[in-house]
């Protein structure tokens, strides 16, 4: 019994192997051929069963039905065979190969394998099974090493596969559970900048995210330092997507001071005041998406990224994007 079946046996329908189970770096890049994966690797039943495995070697056609026999002979090779190679049927719909039980989950599960090759339309296989004219056999090497992603409702026998959706067939699941960060952006400016005017204006702190999906979320967070010149004045920060203002409170006596964020500078003209704020926002698109800040000062300046009286310190303001799974 293959140790992909006895997997299968010790861990029972619907287990869930956890993202801990695999080790940091287990699957390297360099572990992964190039072009190891192409179309005709995929197979059109992608809604439920993702195969990730490099290892395909031949296909062939069985020229003559195979009857209680350990001998195979073929044509139509595409590949070479050789000694080692596991045999599986290409359409795995079809389970057209039985072992001496009569079973065809030998079919599909790794477990037969090439013993002998006694030419390139020969064969000699691990055990006795019967095959009918014409099927088409996929020959891979170390296939054991091939990992399974399957859905399907109908794979009542799933063998060494590894359930990873509870048969919905449903493929936008490899997106990321929900609430996993699918990607993270990050823009800001790393020298101070000051802003004298009650009017909002932009002070050079951006950045640009392009969401995967419509449904994503992006979790925006502002990092940094802020201060007035004047001592006990107002800075206020408002936050924006393309044009649009987000995040800013509301009902404010005076609506100018509804902002994203706001520091009130204490009786000194020298300190600074660190600050961090964030929001969680709904573009609703898959187009590039920048963001932004503007900046305003009541009675003084406003000064980022450093502090007020003092060019020659500097701190760096810093706006993260996050896309979030939905």
């Amino acid at each position: 019994m293959s140790n992909a079946r006895n997997l299968a046996n010790l861990l029972g329908a619907g287990t869930t192997i956890a993202t801990a189970s695999i080790a940091d770096d287990a699957i390297a890049t360099a572990k992964i051929a190039d072009n190891a994966i192409t179309d005709a690797k995929i197979g059109n039943n992608i809604d439920d069963k993702l195969k990730l495995d490099g290892s395909s070697v031949a296909t062939v056609t069985v020229n003559s039905a195979v009857s209680s026999s350990a001998t195979v002979v073929v044509d139509g090779v595409s590949g070479t065979i050789a000694v080692g190679m596991v045999v599986n049927v290409s359409d795995t719909t079809v389970r057209s190969i039985t072992d001496a039980a009569s079973q065809s989950a030998i079919s599909v599960d790794d477990t037969l394998t090439i013993t002998a090759v006694a030419s390139q339309t020969s064969f000699t296989v691990s055990e006795a099974v019967s095959i009918a004219d014409n099927v088409v056999l996929i020959l891979r090497a170390d296939e054991n090493q091939g990992f399974v992603l399957d859905a399907s409702a109908a794979s009542t026998d799933v063998g060494d596969e590894i359930l990873f959706e509870d048969a919905t067939g449903d493929p936008s699941v490899l997106r990321g559970v929900a609430g996993s960060v699918l990607q993270v952006v990050q823009g800001g400016r790393t020298t101070r900048v000051t802003h004298n005017s009650a009017t909002y204006g932009d002070v050079g702190v951006t950045a640009t995210i392009t969401p995967s999906s419509t449904s994503s979320k992006i979790l925006i967070q502002l990092t940094g330092t802020l201060s007035n010149a004047n001592a006990s004045n107002l800075c206020l920060i408002r936050l924006f997507r393309g044009s649009t203002q987000i995040g800013s409170g509301t009902g404010g006596g005076t609506s100018n001071y509804n902002s994203f964020m706001s520091i009130l500078q204490d009786t000194t003209s020298y300190s600074y005041s660190g600050i961090s704020g964030s929001f969680l926002d709904s573009p609703s698109t898959t187009s590039a998406t920048t963001y932004k800040i503007q900046l305003a000062a009541y009675n003084g300046t406003a000064v980022m990224g450093g502090r007020p009286d003092n060019t020659n310190v500097a701190t760096p303001t810093l706006l993260t994007l996050m896309e979030i799974a939905v």
